[in-house]
């Protein structure tokens, strides 16, 4: 008996492909955001690595003393049109970006509390918490950016790579069907 030619719903195909892109490129966007924390820079075309901070306050990481920037880091849609991923923090922007901010009252205390807490454990603390402290309301200080999040071409590269891979294991799969 002759074997019958299957022909493959390739429109069925390509939106199963379709929908699974946008799931892989969702979950892989978010674990190479992440992965910026752990390498303590952003990779675009080349990796960037943070500028060191010179608060004693801050854990041994730049930007990692709790790991709550990182773990806001999530994915908001995923759709076959569109993936979008944010880092859900209230400071988010200005480290992702870089900027200013500004004395105010509350952060005076907070770092006249601080001082008072490390006066006598750790003078290097104390006497960064009270230059904090006597910083007039208003002032501005520059916060450098430190990019973990945004377009890169690396991303980018990796995402075509397993969309190939998953192209080629769909077209094998029915092809043998």
């Amino acid at each position: 008996m002759a074997k019958k030619n299957h022909v493959p719903d390739f429109k069925k195909l390509a939106e199963s492909l379709k929908h699974k892109a946008a799931r892989i490129a969702g979950s892989e966007s978010v674990k190479f955001f992440k992965e910026s924390f752990v390498k303590q820079g952003f990779t675009d075309s080349s990796f960037d690595a943070w500028p060191k901070t010179q608060n004693p306050l801050a854990g041994k990481r730049t930007m990692y003393k709790s790991g709550k920037l990182m773990q806001s880091i999530r994915k908001t849609e995923e759709t076959t049109k569109r993936v979008t991923v944010i880092a859900d923090s209230d400071y988010a922007e200005i480290q992702n970006s870089g900027g200013y901010i500004v004395v105010t009252l509350k952060m005076k205390n907070f770092f006249w509390a601080k001082h008072i807490e490390f006066k006598d454990k750790n003078k290097k603390k104390a006497e960064f918490c009270k230059a904090m402290a006597l910083k007039k309301e208003g002032d501005k200080i520059k916060i450098p950016p430190k990019k973990f999040i945004g377009n890169s071409q690396t991303l980018l590269n990796i995402l075509k790579e397993q969309f190939e891979v998953e192209l080629h294991t769909a077209f094998k799969q029915r092809l043998n069907a």
